[in-house]
């Protein structure tokens, strides 16, 4: 049986779509679950109008999609979790395929849906991806054409948590997602803690959904665009995920290249004018690094599985516009094979 999970803050305008095509799925979830983060636009009053069937748990504060997924995980009544963003939109049969391939792997602890960008519904939004030593996400497929786009031959690295399914049982055992992230890198946090214990993460490209519109404020889309939210948040989580999730003597070995990829990451936030919010991400690290230390010890409870054999060094992903002519794409090439090169010494040393 099947819960599904669908998080809001203030997306009122994003709801019908997304519980129109959740609740017109074969199978249907057996049980819709909207956790919302006290949004202030009507969300709560519209679902109990217009959907009696779902219910809608009030988390009480805008604690950011990780508080609402594991808020959704303790309320659900079923093992097989499905989790969605609001604004995001199932194509006919996604359920049904993301239920099959769980079933026919059980090993599977995460299943990803194909997305496709919902202002180019040929474009590729997010299909998975792999977990970069330097902390990062490598994308599939990021903004590749349907034609374009290579199906994935077996278990990817980590997925994208705007629409997966997943099981209660592996889930709670992980630790769910860590509330301190708030909102980005909590992707690669969770995906990492899964993969170190010897599970499986899939992206299905017959699993497929619309992504409406991002996160207001954060996201990427559009050619150049960066936010300085986004900045501020990768100069903070990015560090906490590495201090909880990697192993001391990968994190030591990798230190160089980690400073490097850190003080480029500065100065292109310097270049764009957020170099108040990288110092605010800096700040806000430090004030949690005694939560990353707890946190630490909950992700290595049960790891199997090395950094050697989970980490990878290709070229990092980035928006579109950001590093694609002249010098900074001279850079962005010279960095990826310095890094790579990097990785291939250190690698068999790390942990």
């Amino acid at each position: 049986m099947l819960s599904a999970i669908v998080v809001n803050w203030n997306g009122k305008d994003y709801l019908p779509a997304c519980l129109d095509a959740l609740l017109a799925q074969v199978p249907r979830p057996d049980e819709v679950v909207v956790v919302d983060n006290h949004s202030t636009d009507g969300s709560r009053e519209l679902v109990a109008a217009q959907y009696p069937t779902v219910k809608v748990v009030d988390t009480g504060r805008n604690g950011g999609p990780c508080l609402a997924r594991n808020v959704g995980a303790a309320a659900a009544a079923h093992e097989l979790l499905l989790f969605l963003d609001n604004d995001v939109v199932l194509h006919p049969g996604c359920v049904a395929a993301l239920l099959a391939h769980a079933q026919a792997h059980p090993e599977a602890a995460m299943v990803q849906a194909r997305s496709f960008c919902g202002d180019a519904p040929d474009v590729v939004h997010y299909d998975g991806g792999d977990l970069h030593f330097l902390g990062t996400l490598v994308l599939r497929n990021w903004y590749a054409t349907r034609a374009d786009a290579v199906d994935p031959t077996g278990p990817i690295g980590a997925a994208i948590a705007l629409c997966f399914l997943t099981r209660r049982t592996v889930y709670q055992a992980v630790g769910g997602f860590d509330e301190n992230l708030f909102i980005l890198y909590e992707d690669n946090e969770f995906a990492w803690k899964l993969r170190m214990r010897g599970h499986t993460v899939w992206s299905l490209p017959n699993a497929t959904c619309t992504h409406l519109a991002g996160t207001a404020g954060l996201s990427v889309r559009g050619e150049g665009r960066y936010p300085g939210k986004r900045t501020f948040l990768h100069s903070r989580n990015r560090w906490y995920v590495l201090i909880a999730c990697m192993r001391w003597r990968t994190f030591v070995l990798t230190m160089p290249a980690q400073l490097v990829y850190g003080v480029v990451y500065a100065a292109f936030g310097v270049r764009r004018g957020h170099l108040g919010d990288w110092l605010r991400g800096k700040w806000e690290l430090l004030k949690l690094l005694p939560a990353a230390v707890r946190a630490r010890k909950q992700a290595q409870r049960g790891r199997t599985v090395r950094d050697r054999d989970l980490l990878v060094a290709a070229p990092v992903t980035l928006n579109k516009g950001l590093a694609e002519k002249g010098a900074a794409a001279a850079l962005r090439r010279f960095l990826d094979r310095a890094f790579a090169v990097y990785w291939r010494c250190v690698r068999r040393l790390c942990g």
